[in-house]
């Protein structure tokens, strides 16, 4: 019964408490229980020792300092939130109803829009606001070789690059972009000769990258256009230090010098090395069709 109590004492008294005022506490919360037991408890065993009853409280002593309130830091704490929400309430949410004259940057083609993307936060995009109506926001582009694509997993996740130029928006973006799956794809091609290809898809979805058996799968479908269709579908994404690809002896990514939906291992390469030719340069539908230009850009379907 006495280990009993000792429980009772160490679980029904607050810790900050001095210790005749957490004797105090316990008799008075728990030895009414004590009472039904038939306890004695006028004396009650801490430990090794034997405490008597408690005596009367002492006076009230004198008040202490007043609390210090840091009003700067929770000013500055509520601006920055402030600022946080004001960037979303003014970022858009997609490239629709984008201007040109609004752009940070801006091209024949389009420009840079801070876009906000759920779980992402605000990101600094490229909206394509010309071609075929547009609206498009841009996932990748290639079109001079500035920009080394053969990097590993963290920056194809990340995104790198120059929006304006070559860049890789990244796959947890386009994860979050595309999840609705109400999403249609655009590519847009000039071959080393000249030929300007498209190839449009009316479905295009990218996956989840948390669940290791599905690491940013690739769901596309609805191909038209002048191209051929050159995915891989539901292949996942492999870098050379992450291989997901379905080539048991060999690392597509490394193969290809690029990041990519590889399978065994591909019919195209967009991500490929713009300076060489072959399996490790920039291709579509075969790597004797080499590509001087590509570009990766989604909107809502119509």
């Amino acid at each position: 019964m006495i280990r009993f109590l000792l429980l009772l004492f160490a679980f029904n008294t607050p810790p900050t408490l001095a210790a005749n005022d957490r004797l105090l506490h316990f008799k008075e919360t728990v030895c009414n229980q004590c009472q039904q037991w038939g306890e004695n408890t006028d004396v009650v065993a801490v430990g090794s020792l034997r405490v008597g009853k408690a005596g009367p409280r002492g006076h009230q002593g004198p008040p202490g300092p007043p609390s210090v309130v840091n009003m700067t830091l929770i000013e500055e704490t509520m601006n920055r939130k402030i600022k946080e929400s004001l960037q979303m309430f003014n970022a858009g949410i997609t490239c629709d109803g984008a201007k040109l004259e609004s752009a940070f940057a801006r091209n024949d083609s389009g420009g840079v829009f801070k876009l906000y993307i759920p779980e992402v936060g605000i990101r600094n995009v490229f909206c394509d606001v010309t071609d075929d109506g547009g609206k498009w926001i841009v996932l990748q582009r290639r079109m001079n070789g500035d920009i080394d694509f053969y990097r590993g997993w963290d920056d194809y996740v990340k995104g790198f690059g120059d929006l304006q130029g070559d860049h890789w928006l990244g796959l947890e973006a386009m994860h979050h972009l595309t999840e609705g799956g109400n999403m249609e794809l655009k590519i847009t091609m000039i071959k080393k000769d000249g030929i300007y290809w498209v190839a449009k898809y009316s479905s295009f979805r990218i996956g989840p990258g948390s669940d290791r058996l599905y690491t940013y799968r690739l769901h596309v479908s609805g191909y038209s256009g002048n191209a051929t269709n050159a995915y891989n579908n539901k292949r996942q994404f492999t870098t050379k230090d992450a291989d997901h690809d379905s080539y048991s002896s060999l690392n597509c990514a490394s193969w290809g010098e690029g990041g990519w939906w590889y399978s065994r291992c591909a019919v195209s390469n967009l991500n490929g090395n713009f300076h060489k030719i072959g399996d490790k340069g920039i291709w579509w539908n075969g790597r004797s069709n080499l590509l001087r230009f590509s570009e990766m850009k989604i909107r809502k379907r119509a």
